[in-house]
């Protein structure tokens, strides 16, 4: 299965997250490729899209969407999405809000068949390490384990 992992990041937390995401596929031998958004990757031999985008005033980063749309939705695309936010800062009531409305917002002009969908605890100035274990964890589990 060949995986094509796009994503936007303005500070480097998003890419951190997608090269996670990247390195613990390869390490179960799926064939992974992973691109910023801004490289126009041609997806046409994607098995699966993993779409990433960081969340900047209330919305995905314009780029994604943006590339999403150029690429007609992806439509007839397996698509898994995710997003980081800083919705851990307001506790509870903030993750749940920032499912309903900025996954939700990342997922509307998507056109495939969108599979899975999370959202992840972002941060500023030091690696949040368990964001990157949980990025690891959750790829595998959605990819489906290892070829």
């Amino acid at each position: 299965m060949k995986v094509c992992i796009v994503y936007g990041s303005k500070r480097g937390s998003t890419e951190r997250v997608a090269r996670a995401i990247e390195n613990a596929l390869r390490e179960r031998g799926f064939e992974t490729h992973t691109w910023n958004v801004e490289q126009n990757p041609n997806l046409d031999g994607c098995d699966l899209i993993m779409m990433g985008a960081p969340i900047y005033y209330e919305r995905p980063l314009s780029e994604v969407l943006r590339f999403i749309k150029e690429k007609k939705g992806l439509a007839g695309k397996r698509v898994v999405v995710f997003i980081l936010a800083m919705a851990q800062k307001f506790g509870k009531l903030g993750k749940e809000y920032t499912k309903k409305r900025y996954l939700r917002l990342m997922m509307e002009p998507i056109k495939g068949r969108i599979i899975a969908a999370k959202v992840f605890d972002g941060w500023v100035f030091r690696e949040n390490e368990a964001t990157i274990a949980e990025a690891r964890s959750w790829a595998v589990e959605v990819v489906g384990g290892g070829e």
